[in-house]
């Protein structure tokens, strides 16, 4: 009898890591191909995610994308405390992924409520730019030598389809591929995942520039990272038109810039980014840009050479991934955007490592029933209830901040960052697995750090924020969050494996059910054997 010497030993290495089911996607030899999890989209979310199910789990990982080697667009931030702290928990080399440190960060929150409009809030806090190239390349790297699979190509989402086994799609091409889990990185506008209600986010608009400028950017410090500057100083409102002049409040936007030292030629290289930190519906890109533009004019900052622009676009908040569906999404296409600041590409990380390992040792464990329990961990791992019911109270927050002028945001900030440093990074940071977010894990101490902020505010804002609480607390999940309503969420957790048991249970009732109508049918035996009878099989035969 024929048979490929290649592709057995390639099935018992498959086999003998964990991941031996059948998929049929086309091989180098038009075989079929064995794929444990295939990942919608490679950006950081996707990449991260293969790395960790390949290198970390030992599974046969795909990742789909029609633009693989495209370079990855935005530029991340991250405090490096929690940068440090993913490092340590996901072992994939993100310590030599960071373009350059700061170890004080500045603010200005000056020009209402009482605060002189050259105040600077300093932070002691080290700030990082986390390098887009290099996360990129380690991926790449750790990819290739995980032995995952790129496929380029776009996937159809109207050919979709799951069964028992698990799911198949195919691209635009006609190529199909078989998984036991699909798992959707594409981003937040996904077309493959399911969500629970109104998808209605807010939006974070921003245009960013790295650009030379000659003699620096003072009157900023250049070692420091600049944060926020949300004052409006920076135009004489009586050159302008009323409405623009009103514009400059109603629409508010900040800046944010990350001094990168010395360009070749001496000059100062530095990124610009001015921001509208949520708006529904958002606000037009163009007038970032102008507003970017005119601040530094206003300080005499002269930009000689402009290196790279970026526009970054972000929702936030919006309707949550049915956590019962079959496909698993993760990063943008999850509703993990903290839904008052923005950040995702921490909150991204910290939740990759519970997912995977969820994900890899329910696929491991085999038997009917496989890919639906794996999708559900998967889910569990990503959105237990501790974390919606953080997200619940972020909404809120989002939505607060969505309908404040800038004086009121300056106010608000002002106080924000009075308050102790755990508290306000918890907030921030507001995941499982990142520093300081334990001080936010239950309804108390939510309701404590709510306290402690609204004691630091100044009056005006502080009428605004319970004036929006009283109306829109319980819409928006403030209430729950809060009180002891939370406690009945954060008991389902405790139902949790019962329900995963109940699925296995099921899809072996269905599996056995099967099995004897193909008996009765005259077909001699089961239709399909389990995963993992399956590849025992494989084994007792190559052995022999």
């Amino acid at each position: 009898m024929a048979f490929d010497l290649g592709e057995m030993m390639e099935q018992l290495k498959s086999s003998m890591n964990g991941g031996g089911s059948k998929s049929r996607g086309a091989g180098a030899n038009g075989k079929s191909v064995v794929y444990d999890t295939a990942i919608v989209g490679y950006g950081p979310a996707g990449g991260v995610m293969a790395t960790l199910l390949a290198e970390k789990h030992g599974l046969k990982v795909c990742i789909i994308d029609p633009n693989l080697e495209k370079r990855w667009i935005p530029n991340y931030g991250v405090w490096v405390e929690e940068w440090e702290s993913l490092d340590r928990d996901l072992q994939i080399g993100l310590g030599d992924c960071l373009d350059r440190k700061w170890e004080v960060t500045d603010s200005f929150f000056g020009g209402s409520h009482g605060t002189p409009a050259d105040e600077r809030c300093r932070i002691d806090r080290p700030y990082a730019r986390v390098s887009r190239d290099k996360m990129q390349a380690n991926l790449k790297s750790r990819l290739s030598a995980a032995g995952v699979t790129k496929i380029a190509g776009k996937v159809d989402a109207k050919t979709m389809e799951h069964s028992a086994e698990g799911t198949s799609v195919c691209l635009e091409d006609g190529q199909k591929i078989d998984c036991r889990l699909l798992v959707d990185c594409s981003g937040h506008y996904s077309e493959l995942v399911e969500r629970v209600g109104d998808h209605n986010p807010g939006v974070q608009i921003a245009y960013g520039a790295e650009v030379e400028v000659k003699d620096g950017h003072a009157p900023y410090d250049e070692n420091a990272m600049l944060f926020m500057d949300y004052r409006t100083d920076y135009v004489d409102k009586a050159t302008l038109s009323p409405e623009d002049a009103q514009g400059l409040d109603d629409i508010p936007t900040f800046l944010y810039a990350m001094p990168m030292g010395a360009a070749p030629n001496g000059q100062r290289r530095i990124f610009f980014e001015e921001t509208s930190l949520v708006a529904r519906p958002p606000i037009e890109f163009d007038l970032c840009k102008e507003r970017l533009y005119r601040r530094l004019e206003h300080h005499g900052i002269e930009v000689t050479k402009v290196m790279d622009e970026e526009l970054c676009y972000i929702p936030m908040g919006g309707a949550m991934p049915s956590l019962t569906q079959r496909v698993v999404a993760f990063g943008g296409a999850s509703g993990l955007v903290h839904a008052a600041t923005g950040y995702m590409h921490v909150r991204m990380l910290a939740a990759a490592g519970p997912v995977s390992r969820a994900i890899a040792a329910e696929l491991k464990k085999g038997g009917p029933g496989t890919s639906e329990a794996a999708a559900r961990r998967a889910y569990q791992a990503l959105w237990p209830s501790k974390a919606k019911l953080q997200r619940d109270f972020h909404v809120f927050g989002g939505e607060f901040l969505m309908a404040q002028k800038a004086p009121m945001l300056r106010g608000f900030f002002n106080g924000f960052f009075k308050l102790p440093l755990p508290l306000w990074a918890g907030f921030l940071s507001g995941y499982p697995n990142l520093p300081h977010n334990e001080l936010h894990q239950d309804w108390q101490s939510r309701f404590k750090f709510g306290f402690q902020f609204f004691l630091k505010l100044a009056p005006a804002v502080q009428f605004q924020l319970a004036l929006a609480g009283a109306l829109s607390g319980w819409k928006y999940g403030l209430i729950r969050a809060v009180t002891p309503l939370a406690e009945s969420e954060d008991a389902k957790d405790l139902l949790f494996d019962a329900e995963v048991e109940g699925i296995r249970a099921a899809a072996a009732v269905a599996a056995e059910a099967d099995s004897a109508k193909a008996i009765a049918a005259g077909k001699g035996g089961p239709v399909a054997a389990s995963d993992g009878s399956e590849r025992k099989t494989k084994e007792r035969e190559l052995v022999a």
